[in-house]
């Protein structure tokens, strides 16, 4: 007579997630000469009681994103000196902004991802102005300057970088 066995809830979503994760990356659509590394998904064992006292496992929690810190930094490229995040990126303004609102969402937020706080704001030394959030219209708490919504710029690359200044009416924050 065959036997089953029956499976923990947490292992075969696992198991699954495992297969789809296998399933999507098989594809050919990547170069011969391109890595790609998932890291595994977190299962959070701890159990749960449940009605008739049957063991589940919790949903996994996400660790919130610390306060956002405005710094600043001389560009020798624009001779002045910057707003930049706790990363040293270059922060830019928006001209179709008003002040406490942002004009930049969609596409755009995708080019240019607004600053976001999940508290109140870090200023270093150097930080002349009023650092304080707004709510955007997609909930997320985003960082403003003397009023206007702060951003950063998908083109640049690392600290320093200016690329985005003068595009598409953004322009370089500064104190």
């Amino acid at each position: 007579m065959p036997r089953f066995r029956l499976l923990a809830p947490g292992f075969i979503a696992l198991t699954m997630g495992t297969a789809l994760l296998t399933a999507a990356c098989s594809g050919s659509s990547y170069g011969s000469n391109t890595t790609v590394t998932q890291a595994p998904t977190a299962v959070n064992p701890s159990p749960t009681a449940t009605a008739g006292g049957v063991q589940g496992t919790a949903p996994a929690t996400t660790p919130a994103a610390p306060a956002a810190t405005v710094g600043t930094a001389d560009n020798a490229q624009l001779s002045k000196t910057i707003l930049v995040d706790a990363a040293g990126m270059t922060l830019y303004t928006y001209a179709n902004d008003s002040a406490g609102t942002s004009a930049c969402t969609g596409g755009c937020a995708g080019e240019w991802p607004p600053l976001t706080s999940t508290g109140t704001p870090t200023a270093t030394s150097g930080i002349t102005g009023t650092l304080a959030t707004i709510t955007r219209s997609d909930g997320t708490t985003q960082v403003t300057y003397n009023g206007m919504p702060l951003y950063t710029w998908e083109g640049d690359q690392q600290p320093g970088d200016v690329t985005g200044n003068g595009v598409n009416s953004f322009h370089v924050a500064v104190p």
